[in-house]
C-alpha cells in the first residue's frame, strides 16, 4: 500500500487528465486542494466525478500550519497559474521556486506539464540536483517528455508529430483548453506581446497565421456538457470552420504512466526514508 505525501502540480489544461487518473487509482487516499485562483474549473471537476477532497489553505499549508493526517495516501494537488506559459522562461524560474517551496511538506511531485515551449526541459535533472524529494513530468511510453498539453492525449511525441504532419496549420482543442479558451489563448506564445483580451488582434494574427481550421479533439475527458458548445463559440468569434479528430489517435497511456510513474517514486523515496 502506498504511504506518504504525492504532490502535484498541474498546469489547468490537463487537469482533467489529472482527474482521470485520481478517479480510476483505486487505493484508498485523502486528497487534499490548496486553495488559490486557479481552481475554478478543477473543483466542480472533482465533484461530478465523485471525488471528495479537503480545501486547504495555501499559504497555511505552505508554512506548515495546515493539519492533514500524519499517515496513509495523501494527494496534495497545487493548480498552476495558466499564464505561465506565456514566457517559457519565467515558466521555467517560477515552477523551479514553487517545487523548492513545495518539497518541504511532501514527498514526491508530479507535473502535469510537458515542455512548454522547453521551460520545463531538463527539469527532472534540475530536481535530482536540487530538490530532496523526487519529481517526475508527463512522458511517454519511450521516457520522452510531452512537448505540451496536446501531445499528452496524444499518447506521447511520436504520434504527435504525426497528427502535426497530418494536419498542419491547424488550431487543437480539447476539452480542456475548449471550455476555457479565453484563459488559453492569453497563454499562447503565438500571441507573446499582444494585450490580454485584445480579440480583434487575436484574430487578425491567425487570419495572418492562415488558420482556417479549430479541430475538435474527443478525450472523453472533462467537461463534456460544454465542449461541442465551447468549440461553436470559438470558431464562431474567430471565423473558423470545425473538424473533428478521427477515432484512433487518442490515449490516455500518458496520463496512466505519469500517474504510475509518481507513486512509485514515492513509494520507493518512502521506503529509503523508513
Amino acid at each position: 500500500m502506498t504511504s506518504g505525501i504525492l504532490g502535484i502540480m498541474a498546469c489547468p489544461i490537463l487537469e482533467d487528465e489529472l482527474i482521470y487518473s485520481l478517479r480510476n487509482d483505486g487505493e484508498e487516499k485523502n486528497i487534499f486542494l490548496l486553495d488559490n485562483d486557479h481552481n475554478k474549473m478543477i473543483i466542480p471537476k472533482l465533484e461530478e466525478n465523485g471525488i471528495s477532497c479537503t480545501v486547504l489553505d495555501e499559504r497555511r499549508f505552505l508554512s506548515g500550519e495546515a493539519n492533514i493526517p500524519d499517515d496513509g495516501y495523501r494527494v496534495v494537488i497545487w493548480m498552476m497559474d495558466l499564464g505561465l506559459h506565456e514566457e517559457p522562461e519565467n515558466l521555467r524560474i517560477r515552477i523551479r521556486e514553487l517545487m523548492s517551496e513545495f518539497q518541504g511538506h511532501v514527498d514526491a511531485i508530479a507535473l502535469y506539464y510537458g515542455l512548454c515551449g522547453n521551460g520545463l526541459a531538463g527539469i527532472e535533472d534540475w530536481a535530482s540536483a536540487n530538490l530532496v524529494v523526487p519529481v517526475t513530468i508527463c512522458k511517454d511510453r519511450h521516457g520522452k517528455v510531452c512537448d505540451d498539453c496536446i501531445c499528452v492525449p496524444m499518447g506521447g511525441t511520436d504520434n504527435y508529430l504525426r497528427l502535426l504532419k497530418k494536419y498542419p496549420g491547424i488550431m487543437y482543442f480539447t476539452p480542456g483548453m475548449a471550455c476555457s479558451f479565453e484563459e488559453f489563448l492569453d497563454s499562447m506564445e503565438l500571441f507573446k506581446g499582444i494585450e490580454k483580451g485584445d480579440r480583434e488582434m487575436f484574430k487578425m494574427i491567425l487570419e495572418m497565421a492562415d488558420y482556417k481550421y479549430v479541430m475538435k479533439i474527443q478525450t472523453g475527458l472533462g467537461d463534456q456538457k460544454n465542449f461541442q458548445r465551447c468549440i461553436e463559440d470559438f470558431a464562431k468569434e474567430y471565423e473558423l470552420d470545425v473538424m473533428e479528430l478521427e477515432e484512433g489517435w487518442v490515449s490516455t497511456e500518458v496520463a496512466d504512466l505519469t500517474y504510475e510513474r509518481a507513486k512509485s517514486l514515492l513509494d520507493d523515496h518512502m521506503e529509503r526514508a523508513a
